[in-house]
């Protein structure tokens, strides 16, 4: 199955690609640095100079990828949107 691609605006405003319906982002003040999220989706999250997840890009991996880095994460500071729904997908509620 081929993935969706669609232009949406980063965190800074400017237009970026994203690949699939799974939206990711990094509750900073949750995470402990445990990089688990890094260790699966390389391509979308890194740590920045404190040690904080940081999302690079939404299209570096496909969505089941980015989902299992979010529940890899041990305090889940990634929290994953379908983009085509508006619901949150993961940490469950």
């Amino acid at each position: 199955m081929k993935n969706k691609v669609k232009i949406i605006p980063d965190a800074k405003g400017n237009l970026c690609k994203q690949v699939g319906k799974y939206k990711v982002e990094v509750i900073r003040e949750k995470c402990i640095g445990a990089a688990s999220c890094v260790a699966i989706a390389p391509k979308v999250f890194d740590l920045d100079e404190k040690q904080i997840a940081i999302i690079l890009s939404q299209d570096g991996e496909d969505d089941q990828t980015k989902l299992l880095a979010a529940q890899s994460c041990p305090t889940a500071a990634v929290i994953v949107t379908d983009t085509e729904t508006g619901e949150q997908v993961w940490p469950l509620s």
